[in-house]
């Protein structure tokens, strides 16, 4: 049988490479506190932590999604109560004008504080964020909602509102619908402008009553949609808030499981750094011993 004297120090170069490879890898990974610097050390790992980092990026875009929408329901709840204020005092008005007993000059008081309460709602319906888009346009969002014709108030907006991303398969609108608010047959706008005739009356105290009492319901029907519309992005931001709180836990316990992934456990990697030292330190004595020794000595 020959025997080589070869092939044990190779042995032990190939371990004593494999050792310094080694050593060299856990210094790495005490400096960057990463526990791989390429993919290749361990694929596994790699895959895992780009799974978990692309879910953290469309979570934290969903947040973001959620909070735009949240802002732009905000702005429109704090528009409708405005508006619904406006709506109250308007039929306040009604009711205290369809009373036979008001004189001429109270009558124009009233007709004032009408066409005043009027404006103010068409002001908020024209309502612009600060993009200068107007709120309550729907996607037609680049010119005023309403606009006056000849006199009368026209709506030229829509109700199609932008469905906002908030889950792989959720979509929130983010915008309110109010063109029928203030309608009454085919008109959107009906009350605005039945408003408008009277107070450009000659003789607003010539109003009958059941055309007062007729513009008194329109006001209630117009109060009860205002707080309609507001029940409902009420409802939405509750679902929202709930989404950003359940986001929010998983956004913190992905992190938990990125940090394990790609953290490099200080402790322990430097116990395992100093046993590589102490493997290579003493395989580095075994080769220096056996280079001192031949076959041909025992032969």
């Amino acid at each position: 049988m020959r025997i080589s004297s070869l092939s044990q120090p190779q042995r032990m170069l190939a371990t004593l490479e494999a050792g310094n490879t080694q050593i060299q890898k856990l210094q790495d990974q005490l400096a960057t506190q990463q526990k791989q610097t390429l993919p290749s050390e361990d694929p596994l790992n790699a895959a895992r932590t780009a799974a978990v980092t692309q879910q953290q990026a469309m979570t934290a875009q969903y947040q973001q999604n959620i909070t735009s929408a949240n802002d732009a329901l905000t702005r429109q709840d704090t528009l409708l109560s405005s508006m619904s204020d406006l709506v109250l005092s308007l039929q306040d008005q009604l009711r205290s004008m369809n009373n036979s007993t008001q004189s001429t000059t109270q009558t124009a008081g009233y007709t004032a504080q009408l066409s005043s309460l009027r404006e103010g709602i068409v002001n908020l319906l024209n309502s612009q964020d600060a993009q200068g888009h107007y709120i309550f346009a729907g996607t037609n969002n680049t010119q005023p909602p309403v606009v006056k014709v000849e006199g009368e108030y026209q709506w030229q907006g829509n109700d199609e509102t932008a469905n906002v991303q908030v889950g792989q398969q959720q979509r929130i609108s983010a915008g309110t619908a109010v063109s029928s608010l203030f309608a009454a047959g085919s008109d959107p706008l009906s009350l605005l402008n039945q408003i408008g005739k009277l107070t450009q009356s000659s003789n607003p105290s010539l109003a009958d009553s059941s055309t007062l009492s007729a513009l008194i319901q329109q006001s209630s029907d117009a109060s009860d949609k205002v707080s309609s519309a507001r029940a409902s992005i009420g409802s939405r931001q509750n679902q929202l808030t709930q989404l950003s709180d359940m986001y929010t836990d998983l956004s913190a316990a992905n992190s938990e499981v990125l940090n394990h992934l790609q953290s490099a456990d200080t402790a322990e990697t430097t116990l395992q750094l100093q046993s590589w030292m102490k493997t290579v330190e003493y395989s580095s004595k075994a080769y220096g011993l056996m280079n001192q020794f031949s076959l041909f000595d025992v032969i």
